[in-house]
């Protein structure tokens, strides 16, 4: 799996230490076809989304992420695609939907990269399929974080 994680801002160290988490929730989102094509996860803050949004969007406002697919390259193992994630955002709408920042980003990380994969949620019937997918990937996550506990408690 080739997904680059870079951090731009201070985030606490349970997010760091789930680098590996982080990068299987891209994974599963961008699906068997484009597992093994490399994607950057950028954890920024709110001038950094706001900027992006404003120059690629059109758009003078915080986010919790945007996702960018690049075009495709000559060179192999160029960049696929990259997926910035708003922190402070992202810790907001945890603390509203009721839970820790970590599952906000693993949920946003999932998907921004349902989004490279080609999903959109322009429209509310787009919306609600991805959120419907976004859900269905995370029960995957946590079933395999449960299997790999009780293989290492064997």
């Amino acid at each position: 799996m080739a997904v680059n994680i870079f951090f731009e801002l201070k985030v606490p160290g349970e997010v760091k230490a789930a680098r590996t988490l982080l990068a299987r929730a891209v994974a599963l989102g961008l699906g068997a076809r484009n597992v093994r094509k490399p994607v950057n996860l950028v954890f920024t803050g709110g001038p950094g989304i706001k900027a992006l949004n404003r120059r690629f969007l059109k758009k003078a406002r915080l986010t919790d992420v945007i996702a960018f697919n690049f075009p495709r390259s000559p060179v192999p193992g160029a960049d696929w695609g990259e997926i910035y994630v708003c922190v402070p955002v992202a810790a907001k709408q945890a603390r509203s939907m009721g839970h820790s920042l970590l599952t906000e980003l693993l949920i946003l990380a999932a998907h921004g990269a349902l989004h490279l994969s080609g999903m959109d949620d322009g429209k509310a019937a787009e919306r609600r399929a991805m959120n419907i997918k976004t859900a269905l990937l995370l029960k995957k996550l946590a079933a395999e974080g449960r299997k790999a506990k009780e293989d290492r408690e064997k």
